[in-house]
């Protein structure tokens, strides 16, 4: 035992007189040193495993399972979401059934349609019994049960609304369409996680052109109320959205050969005689935005115009929805 007015250096007790006492079950300085360097290099690791488990590098190969997520990486590297199944509404409409095939032929492995007419599912989607046993549900997407139906088992993570109204409808027809059916969709989806909300996405078809305060005449009340669609789906909790909306879209136009742009605010078309997009490219786009992966550090909410110019075809999906991201997000 050190006597008083002993100190402690380098693990050997010394008193005034110079003498060394030895001590017992002392560390000596530099492996206390390398002890908390130890503590420091572990407290390192485990916070970039983490952050690699969170943020995925573009360069990655193969197949990763990272947060309980598969991520199915393509040739170039990016990743692809493929965990959970997503259901497409307005799946036998002209830009709902392009998004359905689209989603099928990137492998997607559960892809359900929620249709008003199985007869017209058997039709656009070529089903056989068109039920559920195929993931067809049919139903109204006005009515919140028939949503809640198609997504009570919780296998849903992902959900592609491509409901349209007509201007024809009659004006609370145009809301229930364009906004309540929305509104009852993703509460359909969130409830059937309740806390575990974390893995939902929402892709939206809305429209260019939602922010114009005098839209033309001819649009009724579509206009208005998908701009609050957007707005609702902005605020919903759904931890990752995307809205998409494309400028118009003529039927006689085909699709991926032509040049996409995507922009703000409905200035892409500014000084431009090209104001159209086709179908097949919007359900490109929105299959893309269903399946990538998350960019570590950018925002998971999106929301974007989408029109075309004539050139090359554009491949890179994912780059281009990055492009649409603010300055300040890229």
């Amino acid at each position: 035992m050190a006597t008083k007015n002993s100190y402690e250096y380098s693990g050997v007790s010394a008193n005034e007189s110079g003498k060394s006492l030895p001590t017992a079950n002392k560390t000596s300085l530099k492996q206390r040193i390398w002890g908390s360097s130890g503590i420091i290099v572990a407290v390192f690791v485990s916070f970039a495993v983490g952050l690699y488990a969170g943020c995925m590098n573009n360069d990655g190969k193969g197949m990763l399972k990272m947060n309980n997520k598969e991520m199915n990486m393509n040739k170039s590297g990016k990743g692809h979401v493929s965990d959970g199944a997503v259901l497409v509404t307005g799946a036998t409409g002209r830009t709902g059934s392009l998004l359905y095939h689209e989603l099928k032929k990137r492998g997607v492995h559960d892809v359900r349609a929620f249709v008003r007419d199985a007869e017209k599912a058997r039709k656009e989607l070529g089903c056989s019994k068109c039920d559920e046993t195929e993931g067809i549900y049919v139903g109204d997407v006005t009515v919140p049960g028939d949503l809640e139906k198609a997504m009570s088992d919780g296998a849903v993570t992902k959900l592609a609304i491509a409901v349209g109204g007509s201007p024809k409808l009659p004006p609370d027809m145009q809301r229930k369409v364009e906004f309540d059916s929305v509104v009852y969709s993703v509460e359909a989806l969130a409830n059937a996680h309740g806390e575990s909300r974390k893995d939902l996405r929402v892709i939206l078809c809305s429209s260019m052109g939602t922010e114009s305060p005098h839209p033309p005449s001819f649009f009724g009340d579509v206009m208005h109320w998908k701009l609050n669609a957007e707005a609702f789906l902005s605020t919903s909790a759904i931890p990752n959205t995307v809205i998409v909306k494309p400028c118009g879209l003529p039927e006689d136009m085909a699709g991926k050969n032509s040049t996409l742009i995507v922009g703000h605010n409905g200035t892409i078309m500014e000084g431009s005689p090209y104001h159209s997009v086709s179908r097949a490219d919007v359900a490109s786009v929105m299959t893309e935005a269903v399946t990538m992966s998350n960019s570590c550090g950018k925002s998971t909410d999106l929301r974007f115009d989408l029109c075309s110019i004539p050139g090359p075809a554009t491949t890179d999906l994912k780059s281009l929805i990055d492009s649409a991201r603010w300055e300040w997000d890229k």
